[in-house]
């Protein structure tokens, strides 16, 4: 357990290997000069689709087979890396999420990536130097049950700060390559097939504005790509629209879920009953929801006050946090003078 404050700011760079829904390449060579170090996917002959940088493999059941990326040094220091592997969630703003550690993965998931993919122990973390290139191999045992569609995720490669230990204050900058991950047995197409479903809708705070989620599931082995995205709210007693949010190019990870939020542009709400509305359109398939929801009165006057009290209750900790920071190297300073 951390003892220690730590404030970390993390500038992320995803540096992907890969195209068409995965996150796009990212060419930059400064950030690859800060990184120090890149790495490289070694295709496979289990490849599916050749033209492609990232591992689209085929599969069978219960036989296992290995892989391997190479890490390789841009420079002369050493530098260490920290390895993990992760599965691909739905994010809120549109996008496929590679990067999380360990999301709550939606119901309709059996036998996910981080379950079939395995690196060893030993491998969890290199070191490089000096221009050196070091062959990761990753094992990959599928489940002895068939299955349809896509398992979806990534390999992760970070750069672990010298100051990166337990209970040790961090303020540093994080630099990271993705390589996705995709595994089928029947080699279908992996963008037809999607399902979505609306599961509940709410009241909530994101990222301490007040919004409606409305949380919707895609419970199908297949992405959805290119979707457009919109939902509206108002009274049930009234047909004008209180508030609506857009999205489009949004993407769908296989078997997840995700919290589709509509901002409260207004100061409060009046308790009652409203209506989210939601439509979302890809290629020629759509999806049509109506449902209801319920703000009670406490709840909506509660929740007026309680944006008001996280957002005193940061400013404070931040004051606090300068304030004994600057006595602490007051403190130092008059130590050094003595």
């Amino acid at each position: 357990m951390v003892k220690q404050f730590s404030s970390k700011i993390l500038g992320i760079l995803l540096l992907t290997w890969a195209c068409y829904s995965f996150p796009a390449l990212v060419e930059a060579d400064e950030s690859q000069a800060a990184a120090g170090f890149v790495v490289e996917s070694v295709i496979p002959t289990t490849q599916v689709d050749t033209t492609k940088s990232y591992f689209y493999l085929k599969v069978e059941p219960d036989i296992p087979q290995t892989i391997q990326v190479k890490v390789r040094s841009t420079q002369e220091a050493a530098v260490a890396v920290k390895l993990g592997i992760h599965d691909a969630v739905s994010s809120s703003n549109g996008s496929i999420d590679y990067t999380q550690v360990k999301p709550k993965l939606d119901t309709s998931l059996k036998n996910p990536i981080t379950e079939l993919v395995t690196l060893k122990e030993e491998q969890k973390e290199v070191t490089v130097a000096n221009f050196e290139e070091k062959i990761i191999e990753y094992r990959i045992q599928p489940p002895k049950a068939s299955f349809s569609g896509i398992k979806l995720g990534a390999l992760r490669f970070v750069k672990k700060a010298a100051n990166d230990q337990v209970g040790q204050s961090a303020l540093s900058t994080e630099y990271a390559y993705v390589i996705a991950l995709m595994l089928t047995e029947d080699e279908q197409p992996v963008n037809q097939g999607a399902e979505l479903k609306l599961k509940k809708v709410g009241m909530k705070f994101s990222k301490g504005k007040k919004v409606v989620a409305a949380t919707i599931q895609n419970n199908q082995p297949k992405l959805l790509q290119g979707a457009t995205i919109k939902g509206s709210i108002r009274q049930k007693s009234d047909t004008r629209v209180s508030d609506e949010q857009e999205i489009e190019e949004f993407s769908v990870a296989p078997n997840s879920n995700f919290a589709f939020n509509i901002p409260l542009e207004q100061a409060s709400y009046p308790a009652g009953i409203y209506v989210f509305s939601g439509v979302v359109k890809a290629d020629d398939r759509k999806w049509r929801w109506e449902k209801e929801f319920e703000i009670a009165r406490e709840i909506g006057s509660r929740e007026n006050e309680e944006g008001k009290i996280k957002r005193f209750s940061w400013v404070l900790c931040l004051i606090v946090v300068i304030f004994f920071g600057s006595s602490y190297l007051v403190q130092r300073q008059r130590g050094w003078q003595k």
